[in-house]
């Protein structure tokens, strides 16, 4: 019996399977073994390694987000009167429904007011639930771009962009665009319209937005694809930077 159980505890950590593996193991430690039904057992062993997979599979999505604030978190938004934050939308949010129906989220307020918290503490909320995200600041995104038309991986960059399932861009339009890189922009929207989710993060109301994106048809197009079906969070007061 001892003999059989060490050969099944090799077998599963050959086939990578190290937490099955170890339950097995400290049943056979504790005496459980005999005790449990096989159905009990194998429930025990498969609950805990589909935990740990799923866990592992989170941080490695939380690395691969490149979060400005990795530690934000929903739970700790703070919502103090003056910021006038509506709840029941991040409550909303938090169900993660605004990604499987791909909608977007729009987060507007001064410099320093935390809209890139939120941003961040959604992002890792999308993470822990299994989504793949995307966080990148406005400067990087077109840096990215620029770069990529000198070495002629356009199409690669904006693959990039167009995958994850929630893309985070914040600092939107902080400076304006030229036409080039506002074409960048409705590229990457365009190809996520109607089948992933963006949240833009921004200091700027919609309207500053379209004359900082020229002001054209270029300038409609863009706004098209991300305020109809956004989710719209307006945070007021003063700069948290300032409070603490």
């Amino acid at each position: 019996m001892e003999e059989r159980i060490e050969m099944i505890i090799k077998h599963l950590r050959e086939m990578r399977l190290p937490v099955m593996a170890e339950e097995l193991y400290t049943m056979t430690e504790n005496d459980e073994i005999v005790t449990l039904s096989v159905v009990d057992a194998l429930e025990r062993m498969v609950e805990n390694e589909l935990t740990s997979r799923k866990t592992n599979t989170a941080v490695r999505y939380r690395k691969n987000a490149h979060f400005s604030q990795q530690s934000a978190r929903i739970e700790n938004i703070e919502y103090k009167p003056e910021r006038k934050i509506n709840e029941s939308i991040i409550q909303q949010l938090e169900t993660n429904s605004y990604i499987t129906k791909h909608r977007n989220v729009v987060i507007l307020g001064a410099c320093g007011t935390g809209k890139s918290y939120i941003g961040n503490a959604l992002g890792t909320h999308a993470c822990d639930h299994l989504y793949k995200v995307l966080y990148k600041r406005m400067f990087e995104f077109t840096a990215e771009f620029n770069q990529a038309r000198l070495s002629g991986t356009e199409g690669k960059v904006l693959n990039k962009y167009a995958k994850p399932d929630l893309l985070i861009i914040d600092d939107f339009l902080i400076n304006s665009l030229n036409e080039r890189e506002a074409l960048d922009v409705f590229k990457v929207l365009e190809m996520r319209y109607g089948i992933r989710s963006t949240i833009i993060c921004s200091q700027l109301e919609p309207e500053e937005w379209h004359k900082r994106l020229g002001s054209g048809q270029l300038a409609d197009s863009i706004l098209d694809r991300i305020i109809p079906n956004a989710y719209t969070i307006v945070i007021q007061g003063d700069s948290m930077r300032k409070t603490e």
